[in-house]
C-alpha cells in the first residue's frame, strides 16, 4: 500500500469521526431545544390561565362594587325624600304656630280691651246709680266673656307649648337626617373612589389604570347633553376609563367617566348626578381624591 493511500485512509477515518461527533452534538442540541420549547409553552399556558382567572375575579369584583354603589344611591334618594318630607312638615307646623301666635295676640288684645270697658262700666256704676242694674248685668256679661277669654288664653298657651316642643323635635329630626345624609354621601364618595388594595399588579398582568402620583385636577370646559370636555389630558396623566368627581365649590355634583383622551384635554360621559344638581361649565373635576 502506497503512502498516499495510507494518508487518504487516515483522513477518511478522521473525517468520519468528526462527522459522527457533529451528528451526535446536533441531535443532543435539538433534543434540548425541543425540551425548552415545550417548557416555555407550558409556562405560557399557565400564565394565560392565571390571567383569565384574574380577569374573571376582577369582573366579579367590579359587578359587586356596582351593586353596592347602586344600593347606596337608592338609600341616599330615600334619605333625600325623608328630608323633604320632614322639611314640609316643619313648614306646616311653623304656619300653624304662627296662626296660633296671632290668635293668642288677638285674644290678649281683646282681653285688654274688655278690661278697659269693664273699668269704664265700673266708673259709670259709681257715678250713676240709675244704671246700676244695667252696669251689673254688663259686668256679669263682661266677666263671663273675660273668663272664656282667659280659658282660651290658657288653651292657646298650652297649644303653643305643645307646638314649640313638636317644632324642637322636628328640628332635631331634621338635623339628624341632614347629618345622616352627609355621612352617607361621604361614605358613597370615599367607598366608590377608594383604589383597590394589593400594591403592584401580579407578574404578567398589566394594570388597567396607571399609577398617578397625586390628584389630577381640572374643570369642565364644554357640555353637550351628557357628554363633557375636561381641561386635562394625557400630559396630566389622564387615560381612558378614569372616573372624575365633579364639584362646585364644596358641593359634590356628580361623576364623569373618561372615554377619549387628547394631549391637553379629554372627553367623557356623565355617569351620575347628585340630587338637585347638574354639571355646568366651570365646575371643578378631581381624580384620586381620598
Amino acid at each position: 500500500m502506497s503512502t498516499m493511500t495510507k494518508v487518504f485512509v487516515v483522513l477518511t477515518s478522521v473525517v468520519a469521526i468528526v462527522l459522527s461527533c457533529l451528528t451526535v452534538a446536533t441531535a443532543a442540541r435539538w433534543s434540548n431545544l425541543k425540551d425548552q420549547i415545550d417548557s416555555y409553552q407550558q409556562l405560557y399556558q399557565a400564565e394565560l390561565v392565571k390571567r383569565m382567572n384574574l380577569e374573571g375575579i376582577m369582573a366579579v369584583s367590579l359587578a359587586m362594587k356596582d351593586d353596592a354603589f347602586k344600593e347606596q344611591g337608592q338609600l341616599l334618594a330615600r334619605e333625600h325624600e325623608e328630608v323633604r318630607r320632614v322639611t314640609s312638615d316643619l313648614a306646616t307646623k311653623s304656619l300653624d304656630l304662627a296662626r296660633e301666635t296671632n290668635d293668642r295676640v288677638a285674644a290678649e288684645a281683646g282681653r285688654k280691651k274688655l278690661e278697659e270697658i269693664l273699668q269704664v262700666q265700673t266708673e259709670e256704676v259709681t257715678s250713676s246709680r240709675r244704671y246700676q242694674q244695667e252696669l251689673q248685668t254688663g259686668n256679669i256679661d263682661l266677666q263671663t266673656r273675660n273668663q272664656r277669654l282667659a280659658g282660651r288664653v290658657l288653651e292657646l298657651t298650652s297649644q303653643t307649648t305643645i307646638l314649640t316642643d313638636e317644632l324642637r323635635n322636628l328640628q332635631e329630626k331634621l338635623f339628624a337626617a341632614e347629618q345622616k345624609m352627609k355621612d352617607l354621601q361621604q361614605t358613597m364618595v370615599t367607598g366608590a373612589r377608594r383604589p383597590a388594595e394589593g400594591g403592584e399588579a401580579p407578574a404578567g398582568v398589566v394594570p388597567v389604570t396607571p399609577q398617578v402620583a397625586g390628584p389630577i385636577r381640572g374643570e369642565v370646559v364644554e357640555i353637550d347633553g351628557r357628554y363633557v370636555s375636561l381641561s386635562v389630558g394625557e400630559t396630566s396623566g389622564v387615560v381612558q376609563g378614569m372616573t372624575f368627581m365633579v364639584y362646585r365649590g364644596a358641593a359634590y355634583v356628580g361623576d364623569v367617566r373618561v372615554e377619549s383622551v387628547r394631549p391637553r384635554e379629554s372627553g367623557g360621559k356623565v355617569t351620575m348626578v347628585a340630587s338637585g344638581q347638574s354639571v355646568q361649565r366651570g365646575d371643578q373635576v378631581i381624580y384620586g381624591l381620598e
